[in-house]
């Protein structure tokens, strides 16, 4: 049963955040903040990135030059404000907040600033993507260097996946000293209409063709390669579209020009209700990552009854190891493989049978308010 404050006094949440546009990641904190909100949970999001400093109503898309100059329409990317130490510490300490959540990893750097007004405070560690051998840019070189070295010192810690935690053990070492515990990302379902369906079939101008989906961006783990490896050997297959969604990259504008694929659809940016009927309307969702933690997007996928393909990477295998919608590569590479499952599923007349139980968004939340019960400093 959820656990609920008889009182919104008796104790006081705020989330913080540094994603201010429409990305996965800023809908998975945003939904637990609605969540807490739904339970009578007093709770704040406080967005670092927000012209409107600190306020509970979310803005998208704002960076650094906008934060500095309050102004939303300088909307491009996102940034931190360079006062935003002084201004939190503020915040925090005018509101008084029983706890703090901090969301992801990367926002580890402002912790002294919340533990040196005695602050109690969690950490949510997405991923450790900096440590891998594909994160090569300057901005990972600082994050790793920075802001990973600080990740070490904070005590409670809430990882999205064992395979995120087994990251922090090997680069860290063991967990005898956190107070840890793994929280599997919750979804909340949204109903899409039969309008909505034909509203995103109508932009993609695509009509109830076998869609074959692919939504993440384009750098070297996610393995986009082979995606388009793969829709190049059905090119001539008039029954089946391939769609990616999100990011794009020349060498992969390059592939599909040299190689004619005319059966490839980009999209840069869906909104969330664009999305869901994007994925009530495909067939499979391929997802090829050499390295990956799993988060929203597959269980949205399965949610509304896409065959999955993807990777034997993270906690996907264990979770959906009995399931017989999701299907498992061995290389994710091997385009022989992924065009094997697809062949099958295609012409085996599969019917979609909902095999996992997939965690809400109130279970989601339940643990997190049984965790914060937990944490001592």
């Amino acid at each position: 049963m959820l656990f609920t404050l008889p009182n919104k006094n008796m104790m006081r949440i705020a989330i913080v955040t540094d994603y201010n546009n429409k990305t996965w990641v800023w809908s998975q904190n945003y939904n637990l903040y609605t969540w807490f909100k739904r339970v009578w949970v007093d709770v704040s999001l406080i967005n670092l990135v927000s012209p409107q400093w600190f306020n509970d109503i979310p803005t998208y898309g704002i960076n650094i030059i906008s934060s500095i100059l309050n102004n939303k329409y300088l909307s491009f990317g996102y940034g931190v404000s360079i006062k935003f130490h002084r201004e939190l510490r503020k915040l925090l300490l005018r509101e008084q907040y029983d706890v703090v959540i901090l969301w992801h990893q990367g926002l580890a750097y402002i912790s002294q600033t919340i533990s040196s007004i005695n602050q109690k405070f969690l950490i949510i560690v997405d991923d450790l993507f900096p440590l891998y051998d594909y994160a090569q840019s300057l901005d990972i070189y600082i994050y790793k260097k920075f802001l990973l070295k600080t990740l070490g010192s904070i005590k409670n810690m809430v990882f999205i996946s064992d395979f995120t935690k087994n990251d922090y053990e090997k680069y860290y070492g063991d967990l005898e000293a956190k107070n840890s515990i793994t929280i599997h990302i919750g979804i909340d379902t949204i109903a899409v209409s039969k309008e909505a369906k034909n509203k995103i079939m109508h932009k993609l101008s695509v009509k109830w063709k076998r869609i074959i989906l692919n939504v993440w961006s384009e750098d070297i783990r996610k393995n986009m390669k082979t995606f388009l490896a793969i829709a190049n050997h059905y090119k001539d297959n008039q029954d089946v579209v391939f769609v990616r969604v999100w990011r794009k990259s020349n060498e992969s504008d390059k592939y599909i020009y040299e190689n004619q694929l005319n059966n490839v659809i980009y999209v840069s940016w869906l909104s969330e209700e664009d999305m869901m009927a994007l994925y009530s309307i495909s067939y499979i969702v391929l997802s090829p990552s050499l390295l990956e933690w799993y988060g929203k997007q597959i269980f949205e996928w399965y949610h509304y009854n896409n065959f999955i393909i993807t990777t034997k990477v993270s906690d996907v295998e264990l979770i959906f190891k009995k399931d017989h919608n999701v299907f498992m590569i061995n290389n994710p590479e091997s385009v022989e493989e992924y065009i094997w499952h697809i062949e099958n599923i295609c012409k085996g007349n599969h019917t979609f049978q909902h095999d996992t139980e997939i965690q809400s968004l109130e279970k989601e939340a339940d643990e997190y308010l049984n965790f914060i019960k937990s944490i001592d400093t």
